[in-house]
């Protein structure tokens, strides 16, 4: 197979012409025009989009639990063909609990689907010490190094990421175990001030979970652990680029202030990313959801609850409204976290060698068509928004 377009993100640099795909792998890059080709015209050609951390989107979830193996199976393939609409190529489903872990892993071990690729699987919790708004703590179930192996095993050699918060009483032998089975930990959800986020960034903690969020944040008498994740040469930091979660002006300053190879674009999505603009209730017990016409999640209040757009509409925002150049913007969002994990050998970047795992988008950050290893796993002209409407009757 062979793919041509004016403005394909090679490796070294944006530039016209031919990509010669054989076995998954991309064979050649040549100048110039094929008439054997698949001619996108003047459609941007991009690395596939790299997401570690997503919850859900388009109606589906990949942490359901207390279903039918089969309908768990049904809903992480939906899942997966989401997010290939979203132009995420590959990802770590983000899951809790055991069972939830297990069922991902067995849908990855069941070979190439219909959409994204999962190459790893990220545990956000379950010890994570989230503050509420008026300051009370929520608590956190008991911190055992039981779970945390039952965890690894049920992830099945595909558990690559968990998130914590490293100041809960007794986590020190979760952190160790974890790291001693080649598991990245991330520090979540966390309160504390910035000489005990340095500490747990000493101990081996190496990535700032959805940096900003739900972490204290700058002062300036104590820069917290948003200044600690900026200022560890040790920490990589995901971050949400749709400038809600992060004003776009403290994303400025976070790219002055630590290098833009140290940064993850993430999602940090729902499973309500793609619904109508409504309100809907039953999604939490206890708060209603509102999406925007800007396809935001909002309680009754205002407050963000989730994420609703995807990385893609991050690139969009960073590049157009921040004035990142899209070269920058797309290592942030697919070479950094493959050279993180562990896959830059095969993926991240469009060169000779990699697999050929790429999308077509429009002007308006919208993807066309996406392929993982060579195989188209979505076309929008075809086949439209994916969105999974029985989701909302269970509203």
């Amino acid at each position: 197979m062979k793919v041509q377009s004016k403005r394909i993100y090679m490796e070294d640099g944006c530039k016209a012409g031919v990509l010669t795909i054989e076995n998954g792998k991309i064979t050649a890059f040549t100048p110039g025009t094929d008439p054997e080709a698949i001619d996108f015209g003047d459609q941007r050609i991009i690395p596939g989009i790299f997401d570690t951390h997503n919850h859900g989107t388009c109606g589906y979830s990949p942490r359901v639990t207390g279903h039918t193996t089969e309908e768990r199976y049904a809903d992480i393939k939906g899942y997966l063909k989401g997010l290939a609409s979203q132009g995420v190529v590959n990802v770590f489903p983000t899951v809790t609990p055991v069972e939830a872990i297990a069922a991902v892993a067995d849908v990855a071990k069941s070979g190439p689907q219909d959409g994204a690729t999962i190459v790893g699987i990220h545990s956000e919790g379950p010890w994570l010490n989230r503050v509420g708004e008026k300051g009370i703590r929520t608590g956190w179930p008991e911190v055992s190094l039981d779970t945390a192996k039952a965890m690894v095993e049920a992830g099945q050699g595909l558990l690559k990421l968990v998130a914590l918060a490293p100041e809960i009483p007794g986590i020190d032998p979760i952190i160790e175990y974890f790291l001693s089975q080649g598991i990245i930990l991330a520090a979540a959800h966390s309160d504390n001030n910035y000489q005990q986020a340095t500490a747990a960034y000493d101990k081996g903690i190496t990535v700032a979970t959805h940096t900003g969020n739900v972490m204290t944040g700058l002062h300036h008498r104590d820069v917290g652990g948003l200044g600690a994740a900026i200022l560890h040469p040790n920490v990589e930091c995901e971050v949400i680029c749709d400038s809600r979660h992060i004003c776009n002006e403290m994303l400025t300053l976070y790219f002055r202030m630590k290098d833009t190879d140290r940064f993850m674009m993430i999602s940090d999505c729902s499973d309500l990313s793609g619904a109508p603009v409504g309100h809907y209730e039953g999604l939490h017990s206890d708060l209603a959801v509102n999406v925007t016409p800007e396809g935001f999640l909002l309680t009754d209040t205002g407050r963000l609850l989730g994420s609703g757009q995807p990385v893609l509409y991050g690139i969009g925002n960073l590049v157009e409204k921040v004035g990142v150049p899209m070269e920058t913007v797309l290592k942030m969002a697919c070479l950094n976290p493959a050279k993180k994990y562990g896959f830059a050998d095969r993926k991240g970047t469009l060169a000779v060698g990699k697999d050929a795992d790429f999308v077509v988008i429009s002007d308006d950050y919208k993807a066309q068509f996406t392929y993982a290893e060579g195989r188209l796993v979505y076309d929008r002209a075809k086949e439209g928004v994916i969105f999974n409407d029985e989701r909302l009757s269970r509203l």
